[in-house]
């Protein structure tokens, strides 16, 4: 019994500090977004990497730039993003619930480039705003929402590929 508990011990601190004494380089971010007006914005894909790479230093990773010097390595996919609205009014009262989603696949690579794990994560970040007067801003992405969606996804898919 005893023996058992020290391996259990030993599996679950080898499983936490997995990326905790590996160099990891961020290998790629792609935009594979097919509708909407982010598709193939350079400018979602530069804010992606900025919050991640921020998350990861907040993590104690040990980031390196040159990926042929990296012992894993992270790959990363945008695949959808949208805000979706919903409406209701009644006279002059009126409530909109906007919720912005993001969709992203993470790959964790080895040094060879093969796949160790991959994970597929969807984060969304909503804003409700009620009024008395019914006020539009032409369905434009409020960029708080975008900041903590991509916050949220770079948190989980960090969870996901690590622990």
């Amino acid at each position: 019994m005893k023996k058992l508990f020290v391996l259990a011990i030993f599996l679950l601190s080898t499983l936490f500090s997995f990326g905790q004494n590996k160099k990891i380089c961020l290998n790629s971010i792609e935009n594979k977004i097919q509708i909407g007006q982010m598709m193939g914005n350079r400018n979602l894909t530069f804010g992606f990497k900025n919050i991640l790479l921020e998350y990861l230093q907040e993590k104690d990773l040990q980031l390196i730039d040159s990926c042929n010097l990296a012992d894993l390595k992270i790959q990363i996919e945008l695949i959808y993003f949208d805000v979706l609205k919903t409406n209701s009014g009644f006279s002059v009262i009126h409530k909109e619930n906007d919720e912005t989603v993001l969709r992203v696949k993470a790959k964790l690579l080895n040094t060879d480039g093969k796949k160790i794990k991959e994970t597929l994560v969807t984060e969304k970040s909503s804003e409700i705003s009620m009024s008395t007067l019914i006020i539009t801003e032409g369905g434009k992405i409020n960029q708080q929402s975008v900041s903590n969606v991509i916050k949220k996804s770079c948190e989980t898919l960090i969870k996901n590929l690590f622990e």
